[in-house]
C-alpha cells in the first residue's frame, strides 16, 4: 500500500509551456490527501521561490527543497538540512570570488549570484526563475550552489567540484551543485523515518536528471513523458507528460484514484 507520494515540481507538477499545474493535477494532489496519503515536494527550488511558481490552493505535507537539502513541515516551518561541509564552501567561495563563471550560492534565506550573463539569463527564464540579485558572499552557511554548464561540459565542471560535492543537472543549461552525501532520496529517508513509512510503500514522480535517485529509491518510480532519457531508463512506469495529465493517469494506472 502506498502511503507517501513525493512529487518533483518543475516538469512534474508545473508546466514551463502553459505556465502552470495542470487542474487534473492540483485535484489529485487534493484527493490524495483526504485519503490519508502523505503528500510531498521533492525540488531543486528553495522555498523563496514558491511565490513565482503557480501552486496556490494546494497544500502538502512538508517539503524536500533544495534537492534534498533542507526539509520543512506542512507549513513550511524549518526542520532540518544539510548544509556545505566548511571544505566544500570554501571551495566554491574560492569559485565565486574569481568570478570567470557566474556561480549562484544558496543560503537559508535564497539565492544571490556573482554575475549575470546571457546564458544565466536563458537558462532561468526556461524554468520561470528570477535572476538572483549580485552581491558578495557574507560568510553565511550554504546549501546548494547552481552552475550554468551544458551536459556537454559538465566534466569540466566535476574537475573544480570538490569531493564533498556533486551535480544534480535540471536542465541542459543549468546544474545545481549539492552535498556528495545528499540528494532528493536522502530528503525522502528523513520523512520516511519521522512517520515511520517503508521504502515499499512511498511513489515518487520525476522528470529530470536531478531526479534519477529519488526514482531508482522509491518503490514505485513514475517518470513523466516528457522525462529524460536516462530517467525513463530507470522508471518503473512511464506516464504521459505533465501537459496532457500524466500526474492522475499514472495515479489512476496504480488505482490510487
Amino acid at each position: 500500500m502506498i502511503k507517501a507520494i513525493f512529487f518533483d515540481i518543475d516538469g512534474t507538477l508545473v508546466s514551463h509551456e502553459t505556465k502552470r499545474v495542470p487542474e487534473s493535477a492540483k485535484e489529485a494532489v487534493r484527493k490524495l490527501r483526504e485519503k490519508g496519503i502523505k503528500v510531498f515536494t521533492c525540488s531543486g527550488r528553495h522555498v523563496a521561490e514558491f511565490k513565482n511558481l503557480p501552486l496556490e490552493g494546494m497544500e502538502f505535507d512538508g517539503y524536500i527543497l533544495l534537492n534534498g537539502q533542507m526539509y520543512l513541515d506542512e507549513n513550511r516551518n524549518y526542520l532540518g538540512g544539510q548544509s556545505f561541509t566548511k571544505e566544500a564552501t570554501d571551495s566554491l567561495v574560492e569559485i565565486f570570488e574569481k568570478g570567470q563563471e557566474p556561480l549562484v550560492l544558496v543560503n537559508d534565506q535564497g539565492h544571490y549570484i556573482n554575475f549575470v550573463s546571457q546564458k544565466v539569463i536563458t537558462a532561468l527564464r526556461e524554468v520561470s526563475t528570477p535572476i538572483p540579485v549580485i552581491r558578495e558572499y557574507q560568510g553565511e552557511e550554504l546549501f546548494q550552489a547552481t552552475a550554468f554548464y551544458t551536459m556537454e561540459e559538465e566534466e569540466i565542471l566535476e574537475k573544480h567540484l570538490h569531493k564533498d560535492l556533486k551535480p544534480a543537472r535540471w536542465s541542459n543549461k543549468g546544474v545545481d551543485i549539492i552535498s556528495a552525501y545528499g540528494g532528493k532520496a536522502s530528503g525522502m529517508r528523513f520523512f520516511m523515518e519521522r512517520l515511520q513509512i517503508k521504502q515499499e510503500e512511498t511513489m515518487a514522480f520525476g522528470d529530470a536528471h536531478n531526479d534519477l535517485d529519488m526514482i531508482a529509491y522509491a518503490g514505485v518510480g513514475v517518470v513523466m513523458g516528457n522525462g529524460c532519457k536516462e530517467l525513463k531508463e530507470i522508471g518503473d512506469y512511464i506516464t504521459d507528460s505533465v501537459e496532457n495529465d500524466g500526474v492522475v493517469k499514472a495515479l489512476k494506472h496504480f488505482r490510487l484514484l
